[in-house]
Formats: structure tokens, C-alpha cells, sequence
């Protein structure tokens, strides 16, 4: 092979091969991702706690009413998110704004608890995260109802109708 065609191969492969810098900067980068990536979900975990929710004092009243209601072992965003994963991002997002509002001391006169009553309807028809809870879709045994549901739930009425305070009271269910 002529010495110019030899020059032109070993340019060539340099070009297309990393370089030490550029490796060390991929792997930098991708280390940097997955950091932020686990600080994100360690981030999202704490502030989705009872505990957190009662770090402003405006909550503090529903947090502790919630301690020793029948939904006590259900987390805040089981019942204040949209079921499944999608419903929880976006959850946490909107809570941007309200930790926004608390840190610049723009708090609302009446605050407005979110709230879905298809997350009622997904654990309360033979969830697997919380296999005791009672089942509107059962008609007899311990964890049905103590009437039947089925019209509530052909109708979509909404939970509330019925069960305002059994999130957050010291009341038991009606």
C-alpha cells in the first residue's frame, strides 16, 4: 500500500475511534444521569409521605386526622393522584406549584384536596396492593361491601357521595 493511501486509513480510523476525553466524558455524562435519575425517584419518594405532607402547617390537620382513620397504611398519593404511574408523575408535578406557593408564603385561603375516585374504584375492586380492603365487586363475604355497589359504579357516583370524611376522620366508614 502506498505510504499517502497508509497516512489516509490511519487518519481515517482517528476520526472514527473516541477519543480517551470523549469516552470519559460519556461516562461522565451517562454516571451524571443515572445520579440525577436516583436522587429524582429519592426525591419523589420522600415528598410523596405523610410526613412531608404535614411539614406545612395548613395540612397538618388532615395528616393527623389521617393517622388514625380506617386509610391510615394508604399513602397521601395513593388516594390525591390519578392510578398508575402517569398519575403519579403528573401528581408530583402539580405539587411543584404547591411547594412554590408555601415557600413564597402565597398560600390559598381554601385549600382543594385533588382528588380521583377511579384510585378509590382501582383498590377497592381486588387490588393486589391491598388485598384486605373491601371489594365493591363482591356481594357476599368479609370483604364485600355492606351493600352492594354495583349501581354507584354503573352510574360512576362518585365515592364522595357517600364517604366524604373516611380519608381524613376519626369517623368510621359509613
Amino acid at each position: 500500500m502506498p505510504p499517502i493511501k497508509e497516512a489516509k486509513n490511519v487518519l481515517d480510523k482517528e476520526q472514527h475511534e473516541p477519543t480517551t476525553k470523549m469516552k470519559k466524558a460519556i461516562i461522565i455524562t451517562a454516571l451524571a444521569i443515572v445520579l440525577l435519575g436516583i436522587l429524582a425517584l429519592a426525591g419523589m419518594h420522600y415528598t410523596s409521605q405523610p410526613n412531608f405532607c404535614a411539614s406545612c402547617h395548613q395540612i397538618k390537620p388532615q395528616v393527623v386526622s389521617w393517622s388514625v382513620g380506617p386509610h391510615k397504611d394508604v399513602t397521601c398519593l395513593k388516594c390525591h393522584a390519578d392510578p398508575g404511574t402517569f398519575g403519579y408523575v403528573k401528581r408530583k408535578i402539580g405539587g411543584l406549584n404547591e411547594v412554590y406557593l408555601q415557600v413564597t408564603n402565597q398560600i390559598p385561603d381554601k385549600i382543594v384536596a385533588r382528588f380521583n375516585p377511579a384510585t378509590c374504584i382501582a383498590c377497592h375492586t381486588g387490588s393486589s396492593q391491598f388485598p384486605k380492603a373491601k371489594n365493591l365487586l363482591l356481594t357476599s363475604g368479609e370483604l364485600a361491601p355492606k351493600f352492594p355497589h354495583t349501581e354507584m359504579l354503573q352510574n360512576n357516583t362518585s365515592c364522595l357521595t357517600c364517604h366524604r370524611s373516611v380519608g381524613h376522620s376519626k369517623a368510621t366508614e359509613q
